[in-house]
């Protein structure tokens, strides 16, 4: 599509994504609503490109035949290998974050007096629970004769603090030792992340800084949520030139410019 004409298509259309303000989502709803499919009909694969980085200037009141020449320029695609680990990171299924509920007090952090055995009274000190005052044979002044006081460790109130989890009704999960998260037991993940970028900042920092290198998870996490990329898509298949890289880490795959990649996959995801 010519320049003007996808300007044009822009302008005219740009009320309608008033609340996508980045190129993904713009990007993300042309294939996901139906509404859409007559403007995808019209447009290249390249042109939605265009158009979902456009979009989001164009609303910001900003100058989008100026950024039409750089976005164009500027444009290029990389395909990532994220491989995730082996056994991923997953919530401990035996706990609620990091903590388990005591069984010996059922989570209420006390239980029943082991001195009283849960009567809030013991036998008296003075006279061993008799009644009597030995010394003088008469009624004990510290029992006044009934030969129970109270009892000093629950101080009446039947129950004690629990001595396994300290009064707290829970304890650090043994399973996932206080974390709150486990390794799965399931098989590796991997996945292909495709972007395509207009940032010359990004374009020099993956050509001319890392190029035939590993990224880290930092790389590929600012590069996925810069406002000038656009995430393409995902996919588990795992390519058969991959090498066999390390637990962790992420590979740059592939970069090339965007008039040498083949969007035509990513247009075949419209509605039919």
């Amino acid at each position: 599509m010519e320049k003007h004409k996808l300007l044009s298509l822009v302008k005219k259309t740009a009320n309608y994504f008033d609340d996508y303000s980045s190129p993904t989502s713009v990007y993300n709803s042309l294939w996901n609503d139906i509404h859409f499919k007559p403007l995808l009909d019209r447009m290249s694969p390249e042109d939605v490109i265009l158009y979902s980085f456009l979009i989001p200037i164009n609303n910001k009141q900003q100058d989008i035949d100026e950024s039409y020449d750089r976005i164009e320029h500027n444009m290029y695609s990389v395909e990532l290998i994220e491989i995730y680990n082996t056994e991923p990171i997953v919530d401990c299924p035996e706990c609620r974050n990091g903590r388990e509920t005591c069984d010996n007090c059922d989570g209420q952090g006390e239980i029943l007096c082991t001195s009283c055995d849960g009567s809030g009274e013991e036998d008296c000190r003075y006279c061993d629970g008799s009644g009597v005052d030995e010394d003088s044979g008469e009624e004990c002044d510290m029992c006044e004769g009934d030969g129970k006081q109270t009892c000093g460790l629950c101080n009446g109130s039947n129950y004690e603090s629990c001595n396994y989890c300290g009064g707290d009704g829970e304890y650090t999960c043994g399973k996932c030792e206080g974390s709150g998260e486990v390794e799965s037991e399931d098989k590796t993940e991997i996945q292909y992340l495709d972007y395509i970028s207009w940032s010359n900042r990004w374009k020099e920092y993956f050509f001319d800084k890392k190029s035939d290198e590993q990224l880290d998870y930092e790389d590929t996490k600012n590069f996925g949520f810069n406002p000038q990329t656009i995430l393409l898509g995902i996919s588990e298949e795992i390519s058969e030139d991959y090498e066999g890289y390390e637990n962790g880490d992420v590979l740059l795959y592939v970069t090339k410019d965007t008039k040498e990649l083949n969007l035509k996959k990513t247009y075949e995801r419209i509605l039919p």
